[in-house]
């Protein structure tokens, strides 16, 4: 590091790319980090991120001139990239998935392991308010003995993304299930680490690629049946996870922006009976996040913190480790083994 500052380089300057790194601008005062370079092949702006070098491809960046990286990238490429950084004994933020499968995912987190720092999985939506306070409740015991999970991530799309590289399976590693799909079972295997797969089943053919379009899987554990569900031709987009437990409920609905107001209902079993003469819906604890949507922000700041204090403990919800993006890889593959089969 240079002044205490801590260097980050962003490796791809797409969508996902361009909020990391003006989420790193954000965080520089605050947290002691800056952008130490964005990589891709298009060009951008010359007095971006406060006039931070940009670089066509990794090869021409001087390792020596950044401390960590952002792999935001087509997920067949986090791999072979990951591997090549991982190597250089860079500490990484890969958005999700960790590669195409368990595979790759296991070679990143075994290549992670020699790296003083630890690395991570961007899996933003644990740092949604409405879900980080349903699942801190779950956990916390809240809601009594899980019985049911049922979610649900679709998206309306729009007609260019007919050319959007993530409807092309060797370039996303699928369809639906790896993308959005992953994002729901990150979030099932926080409430439910040992759950197992039971069965999956798909539709595709509208957008003639040949990835799975809709994909429902099934899930469960001793008493708890959990149902995973998620489309690209849902054509609203939709966001709703119901977590229901012998003693209460958490339902959150919406994720902010044009999927609606990010709204959380948590409520008691037969909350209705205790005598007020109210109904079950009006006997809840009711939170509006409103339509910001701040966890691409939040989920990097604790990145950084994880980086600049070693050792730091991790608080319940925290980013995706690259333990824990191994497990939803290996649940991701063997639903995928399920489709095929």
């Amino acid at each position: 590091m240079t002044g205490g500052a801590m260097r980050v380089l962003v490796v791809g300057h797409g969508l996902i790319g361009k909020i990391r790194a003006r989420g790193l601008v954000s965080l520089r005062d605050s947290h002691g980090v800056r952008v130490a370079g964005t990589v891709d092949p298009l060009p951008r702006p010359a007095d971006a991120y406060g006039g931070a070098p940009h670089y066509a491809t990794l090869d021409d960046v001087p390792l020596d001139s950044f401390d960590a990286a952002v792999l935001a990238v087509p997920h067949h490429l986090a791999r072979p990239f990951g591997l090549r950084l991982l190597a250089a004994g860079k500490p990484l933020l890969v958005e999700k998935p960790l590669g195409v499968s368990a595979h790759e995912a296991h070679a990143l987190l075994e290549a992670s392991r020699s790296v003083r720092l630890p690395s991570f999985v961007g899996y933003n939506y644990r740092f949604m308010p409405g879900v980080r306070t349903a699942v801190e409740n779950a956990r916390a015991g809240s809601l009594g003995t899980l019985r049911s999970i049922d979610m649900i991530l679709g998206h309306g799309g729009h007609p260019p993304v007919a050319n959007d590289w993530k409807l092309l399976p060797e370039l996303a590693g699928g369809g639906g299930l790896i993308d959005p799909g992953v994002h729901l079972l990150d979030l099932l295997l926080l409430l439910a680490p040992d759950v197992k797969p039971h069965a999956a089943a798909a539709t595709s053919g509208f957008w003639k690629t040949g990835i799975e379009e809709d994909v429902v899987a099934l899930l469960g554990r001793e008493r708890l049946l959990a149902t995973v569900r998620s489309s690209r031709i849902r054509w609203v987009n939709i966001f709703r996870v119901e977590i229901v437990g012998e003693d209460g409920y958490a339902l959150v609905e919406g994720r902010g922006g044009t999927y609606g107001p990010q709204v959380l209902r948590l409520g008691r079993r037969w909350g209705w009976n205790d005598g007020s003469g109210r109904s079950q819906r009006q006997t809840e604890d009711v939170h509006d996040f409103g339509e910001a949507n701040t966890s691409f922000d939040d989920e990097l700041a604790a990145v950084v913190r994880a980086w600049r204090e070693p050792g730091r403990a991790l608080e319940t919800i925290h980013p995706c480790t690259f333990e824990e993006g191994a497990r939803v890889a290996e649940v991701t593959s063997a639903l995928y083994a399920m489709l095929e089969g």
